[in-house]
């Protein structure tokens, strides 16, 4: 489908629409990638059924045809939800730069979603499962390091990931994350959270910058041991069965659990919460 010979017009568009997404709209890296690839799999629907892939000539009946395509191939509504989203955003941005005469993002509807947030880690849980994190090893030091500095912080997985050991402050219990949108935000350490860090680094002894790295011994380069996101899922999967916290399923509960401590401590500033998590 990379291959696909597009007319110019449709290119022009796709290309136009993803560089306003990195560069005006300043998405993340993996929301381009996955709007980008979205896109590419509609026209790639659209030739395979014989359409001209002239960005005029797309339909209402070309979108319903393809969500009928969709509902097939993918039985997630979540999964649909997203690929659709994308190709939304993409037709209402082609109707608001005037490449097309009619806005035919209203014809993309989407599939109804159960809200189902993860649930926060109750107290006591937490509280065993922090106290019983081991701490002897420096893989152990890390994995303990991060399940604290996620309870502690509420920052994304992918937040935190990005940050070096050159964020974390010399002093004080602040530091600054980048979010989405690279939007900055401060975020907060609790005692426990900065003395698991400051264990964890201290120990190292290795020349990689990221804040939190992996122990593949694959890596031949420092510079290439960052954790990825699959990594602390890892991490949270193997913890979750070694000491029995089965409320953390994943990195993301963690952001949840700190949002509820948040609004116990400050009587419920919801916004204020917001503000921290970087929901603002």
């Amino acid at each position: 489908m990379a291959g696909l010979d597009m007319p110019l017009a449709l290119q022009a568009a796709a290309h136009e629409y993803v560089g306003w997404l990195q560069l005006e709209a300043n998405r993340s890296p993996n929301t381009v990638r996955a709007y980008d690839a979205e896109i590419r799999r509609l026209l790639g629907f659209l030739a395979e059924h014989g359409h001209s892939l002239d960005v005029t000539g797309l339909r209402h009946e070309d979108l319903r045809a393809y969500q009928r395509h969709l509902a097939g191939r993918l039985k997630s509504p979540a999964s649909r939800a997203r690929a659709l989203v994308a190709i939304r955003s993409w037709l209402r941005w082609i109707a608001r730069e005037g490449l097309i005469d009619q806005d035919l993002s209203n014809g993309i509807t989407l599939p109804r979603l159960e809200q189902r947030l993860p649930k926060p880690i109750d107290p006591d849980e937490l509280t065993r499962l922090l106290n019983a994190l081991p701490s002897a090893t420096l893989l152990e030091k890390r994995d303990r390091a991060l399940v604290h500095f996620l309870v502690s912080t509420g920052c994304r997985i992918s937040e935190a990931l990005a940050l070096d050991r050159t964020d974390f402050p010399r002093s004080g219990i602040r530091l600054v994350v980048t979010g989405k949108g690279s939007k900055q935000r401060s975020v907060y350490l609790t005692a426990d959270a900065r003395g698991a860090m400051e264990d964890y680094l201290t120990a190292r002894e290795d020349a990689c910058l990221a804040m939190f790295i992996n122990f593949d011994r694959s890596a031949g380069d420092d510079r290439e041991r960052r954790l990825t996101p699959a990594g602390a899922r890892y991490v949270v999967k193997q913890i979750r069965q070694a000491v029995g916290a089965w409320s953390f399923k994943s990195p993301h509960v963690a952001r949840h659990t700190a949002a509820t401590t948040l609004l116990e401590v400050t009587g419920g500033d919801v916004r204020l919460v917001q503000e921290v998590l970087g929901h603002a």
